[in-house]
């Protein structure tokens, strides 16, 4: 072969190798044409020199085919990153948590909110839509991307797009894109919010969204908590104790939840069972770097569970003197000093209430600002044990600070009225009425008081009655009360139909059909009135007749 054979050859190599970048059809036609050729001639010569370039131009368009997608990855990726380090996922969730946290906690009716410290000053409104951004980009590329759904729809909750939030993540709690029970926890809270503002929610959907929230590990224990007792209230008490199971296993400490179930149901056992685990598992961190205030918390209020209340308030005083905890441990401790102070009220053999008073001054020394020893004290002044001059401050201060409880208010305006000061009644029961407008006890009470007091009071009395009986429309006593109020006004006829409606109700009421036969001789209703009279008699002798019998019977051995 001549020199420029050889170099012609070589050229004409070197072009067939070259079409794979630019006439790729070519290649794959030589191929074909080669193989053809072999059919006739059978002759391997031209195809085995065709196979190398079509096996290179496959290798160079399927390392193409695959980098292409390979670069896709790497951007998301990429994007991914920069958006954790601008704000983290785990932080999102913080802050949510937190704008969810007032309602979340009134909806459960959760006492102590539990506000997770956070960062948030430095995540602006700037990084706020750099996430956004970031999180739209991922899901141009990976519309199924689960990670971005999430956090986009976390940040339109932090933005105040609630529609669009809401969007969000209920597709993600509808497994749109996968399981993701972190989801169905934020549509939870959501709807518990919601449901604060007034606004009705489905039970069974937020039940659906409780259930899956609980197969996320790090899902708030509250939820868990709330699922558990909405599933007692409906009776499904064997999958309450389920759920709080899981729960445990998911999380340790959450063996206190499960202790907490028990109690609730009355299961005496395993409330000691599961508190004595729980104990053990928050005793461990106790002195500890990273021992927290709810640690010690915990352990109190498992021994609180075991009726160790001495014990309880000893752990808690040990974390106040070495300054590991405040004022949450503060609140406890002055609850558990509470209740041993009501285990020392005791009923001597003249009748009398006795109790040892300075115990719950050790627990207004605790926390002052609990709003429990006002009720304490008030319900003092009814039991007519004298409280000290110490208790008495705490409660003025309450008074002074408006943080009194209903319930204080409610016992301070029965032991005013009983004391004869019906100013000072009618204004605690107003109080307590300006923190819980529906409480059916101080409406049903307060208006009686007023009309009773004044006749000017009367259109508000029967405003205030008329909204209990709407509450309660069935209530014997409030009926009772309506009728009483409806003399007053003057208008016998009218109450004489709320008093036989209050018996109908409560046919054991004696004293509300006295009130019947006093109105039907108001109105020469005399032949009623000793109907009623007849019926009276009859009751009181069948009531002395079971009273007799009851003092007969042998005791029981």
């Amino acid at each position: 072969m001549t020199t420029s054979s050889l170099v012609k050859n070589t050229l004409w190599v070197g072009s067939e190798f070259l079409k794979i970048f630019y006439t790729p059809v070519g290649v794959a036609g030589g191929f074909i044409d080669a193989f053809r050729g072999w059919k006739f001639s059978r002759s391997w010569v031209r195809v085995w020199f065709h196979l190398p370039s079509l096996i290179l131009l496959l290798g160079v368009y399927i390392v193409f085919f695959f980098s292409f997608f390979s670069r896709v990855d790497s951007r998301i990726q990429l994007f991914s990153v920069e958006s954790e380090k601008q704000i983290s996922t785990k932080t999102l969730e913080a802050i949510c948590n937190n704008l969810f946290e007032d309602d979340f906690c009134k909806a459960i009716d959760w006492v102590t909110a539990e506000k997770v410290e956070t960062k948030m000053d430095s995540v602006t409104d700037l990084k706020h839509r750099y996430v956004e951004l970031l999180s739209k980009r991922i899901l141009t590329k990976q519309p199924t991307n689960q990670a971005a759904h999430y956090r986009l729809g976390m940040i339109h909750t932090l933005t105040g797009e609630g529609d669009a939030a809401v969007s969000e993540m209920s597709e993600l709690a509808k497994g749109q894109f996968g399981v993701c029970p972190q989801a169905n926890a934020w549509m939870a809270k959501d709807i518990l919010k919601q449901s604060v503002a007034g606004t009705g929610y489905s039970a069974p959907e937020l039940i659906n969204h409780l259930e899956k929230a609980t197969k996320w590990k790090e899902v708030d224990f509250r939820l868990i908590s709330f699922y558990a007792k909405m599933l007692e209230k409906m009776g499904e008490i064997d999958k309450a104790i389920a759920v709080a199971r899981q729960a445990a296993n998911f999380r340790p400490e959450l063996q206190l939840e499960l202790a907490r179930l028990f109690q609730r149901i009355g299961s005496k056992e395993e409330v000691k069972l599961a508190a004595t685990v729980a104990e053990d598992i928050f005793n461990k961190r106790l002195n500890t770097p990273t021992e927290k205030e709810s640690d010690r918390i915990a352990v109190a209020e498992a021994r609180v569970m075991t009726d160790r209340l001495e014990q309880a308030a000893e752990i808690l005083t040990e974390g106040l003197q070495t300054k590991t905890s405040g004022p949450a441990s503060k609140r406890e401790l002055s609850e558990i000093q509470r209740l041993i102070y009501r285990k020392s009220i005791v009923k001597s053999d003249d009748g009398e209430y006795l109790a040892e008073v300075t115990l719950l001054e050790k627990a207004a020394e605790s926390d002052p600002l609990n709003t429990n020893i006002s009720t304490e004290i008030a319900n003092m002044l009814r039991l007519k044990i004298l409280p000290t001059q110490k208790l008495k401050n705490v409660l003025l201060k309450q008074l002074e600070l408006g943080i009194c409880s209903v319930s204080g208010h409610v016992a301070l305006a029965e032991g005013y009225f009983v004391a004869g000061k019906v100013n000072l009644a009618i204004k605690n029961w107003e109080l307590a009425l300006t923190k819980d407008s529906n409480n059916l006890g101080v409406l049903n009470n307060l208006s009686l008081c007023l009309a009773r007091e004044s006749e000017k009071n009367l259109p508000r009395s029967l405003e205030l009655i008329n909204r209990a009986v709407a509450l309660a429309p069935a209530s014997a006593e409030i009926l009772d009360t309506l009728g009483d109020i409806l003399v007053i006004a003057k208008r016998p006829q009218e109450a004489i139909g709320k008093f036989e409606h209050a018996v109908r109700s409560d046919p054991s009421r004696i004293e509300t059909r006295k009130k019947l036969i006093t109105t039907y001789k108001l109105l020469g209703m005399d032949g009623q009135a000793d109907v009623t009279s007849a019926v009276i008699k009859e009751m009181e002798r069948a009531k002395e007749l079971e009273e007799t019998k009851a003092k007969e019977k042998p005791p029981e051995k």
